[in-house]
């Protein structure tokens, strides 16, 4: 299994490296350096639409993921149940929201049509990845790797026709954006679910609807069982995004500030990427090695990526972190300023944490620790919203950015003592000295790397993600019998 993951992420991470950077620095960054401010609104009414992603999503992805894996002959029936509660709940979500940023958030005639295209852009997204569990669960992981980056692929051709060549009488806006990404999004689920019919056989149509009396049960039963997953992503999504909102809604010129932190979380969520594709990947994974009640398959494959990951996420953040203010000027030649350097140097270290969250939630998913999980959450809300209240009005997004930082520490701290706890993951001193050798002598390299001023940023840059990878061989994040075994070398 250790050998299937390390193939299928070195996939995974390619195809996206190829695709998905094209999507946020080539278009998603151009579209916020010709909007400006407007891109702020965008951003909070994008952070919205996951306040109410419990009805968009209600746990069915990672529920269904984690059965199908087990249970694979149970596609036929689960499939279209799911996918009508899906239909029915996506309503209640787009009404719920739209309820919420009229009544008590205040929008009007100019917010609510894009919060409308965007709520059924995250419809159709949450669909999309639905799809995809059913075949990552079924076993297929490197198709799964190809379609993960369809619907960035397709945005390429979509938004790049709208940015660069757009037709007559077309003029471009941040909607005209948003329902670009919209076709995008329709045609990927097309494909995605014509791939999924040529694997197993099903109908769409759901047994509750075709025999009421006896579909019921299975009615109830599906929804008791994705409810404790859907209270998880809820809580997951709220505390990760509820900082832009926060800060669009809590100061004077908050779509200024909003535009701001903006461009700083979209340094981040490229990075958190990376940390996605683990735990889309090891979802299943997981899943059909706890079949097994000796659990040493599963730590074995637990610290393998957390290792791979630790040592991506340390590398990166510290790069990112003191090249930023010469990545900023690449990226916003036009708008690059200190206090926008200032946020991102901070926010780029949520990417350690989240990484490990990514890593240790996902392993608490696979046995249903989903109650303790929520507990967690819960508290890590409660300092999220704590941490920016207080920090928001005196340090503006610069405070959103160490909230957020803060946050995720905690959270990712609580995952791995629930991990210790269930799994006992602790394998003595040694490893756990390695990760704090690791970090600390990726710092100091990158500290002198970046000293020198022989090299541009983009060969201070590379020198950094050197030291990286030889600190990844020096503590053990990597190690050589690994990749002898993986290579077949003996």
């Amino acid at each position: 299994m250790n050998r299937e993951f390390i193939l299928n992420i070195l996939l995974l991470v390619f195809i996206n490296l190829l695709i998905k950077p094209f999507f946020i620095f080539g278009i998603d960054l151009a579209v916020q350096n010709r909007i400006g401010t407007d891109y702020g609104l965008y951003f909070a009414l994008l952070n919205l639409t996951y306040i109410f992603q419990i009805l968009n999503d209600f746990g069915i992805q990672s529920f269904n993921n984690r059965y199908i894996a087990r249970y694979p002959q149970l596609l036929p029936k689960y499939f279209p149940n799911l996918l009508a509660i899906k239909g029915l709940l996506s309503i209640c979500y787009v009404v719920l929201t739209l309820l919420l940023a009229w009544g008590a958030l205040g929008y009007g005639d100019r917010e609510l049509p894009l919060l409308l295209i965007l709520l059924f852009n995250s419809i159709l997204t949450q669909l999309i990845l639905f799809l995809r569990s059913n075949i990552s669960g079924l076993g297929y992981y490197r198709l799964d790797s190809f379609l993960s980056s369809l619907d960035k692929l397709l945005m390429l051709g979509t938004c790049g026709v709208l940015l660069w060549a757009p037709p007559p009488g077309v003029p471009f806006t941040i909607e005209s954006f948003a329902l670009a990404q919209t076709l995008a999004l329709l045609m990927t689920a097309a494909v995605v679910f014509w791939l999924l019919r040529q694997m197993a056989d099903f109908s769409i149509w759901p047994s509750w609807l075709r025999n009421p009396r006896a579909g019921r049960p299975l009615l109830l039963i599906l929804l008791r069982k994705s409810f404790p997953y859907a209270v998880v992503i809820l809580m997951m999504f709220t505390y990760a995004r509820l900082d832009g909102v926060l800060l669009e809604r809590l100061l004077p010129d908050g779509k200024v500030h909003a535009e701001v932190y903006a461009g700083a979380f979209r340094l981040l969520d490229a990075c958190n990427m990376l940390g996605f594709l683990f735990a889309s990947l090891l979802l299943p994974m997981f899943a059909r090695l706890l079949k097994n009640p000796d659990h040493a398959e599963l730590r074995s494959l637990a610290w393998l990526s957390f290792r791979l990951l630790w040592a991506g996420s340390v590398t990166l953040a510290a790069a990112i972190c003191f090249a930023r203010e010469d990545l900023l000027h690449l990226m916003m030649p036009a708008r690059a300023s200190e206090y926008r350097w200032e946020v991102l140097g901070v926010l780029i270290w949520a990417f350690v944490p989240a990484g490990m969250i990514n890593i240790f939630g996902t392993m608490l998913t696979a046995q249903e620790r989903l109650r303790e999980m929520g507990r967690i959450f819960l508290a890590g809300i409660a300092l999220n919203l704590t941490l920016n209240l207080l920090l928001i009005p005196r340090m503006q997004a610069l405070g959103a950015a160490a909230a957020a930082v803060a946050t995720q520490a905690f959270v990712a701290l609580g995952m791995v003592w629930l991990c210790e706890r269930h799994f006992r993951i602790w394998t003595g001193w040694k490893d756990f000295l390695q990760i704090p050798g690791f970090a600390l002598f990726v710092l100091t390299a990158d500290f002198f790397v970046f000293q020198y001023r022989g090299a541009g940023w983009a060969g201070h840059f590379l020198l950094a993600l050197s030291a990286g990878a030889i600190g990844a061989f020096l503590f053990g994040m990597v190690r050589l019998r690994q990749v002898r075994a993986f290579l077949g070398v003996k």
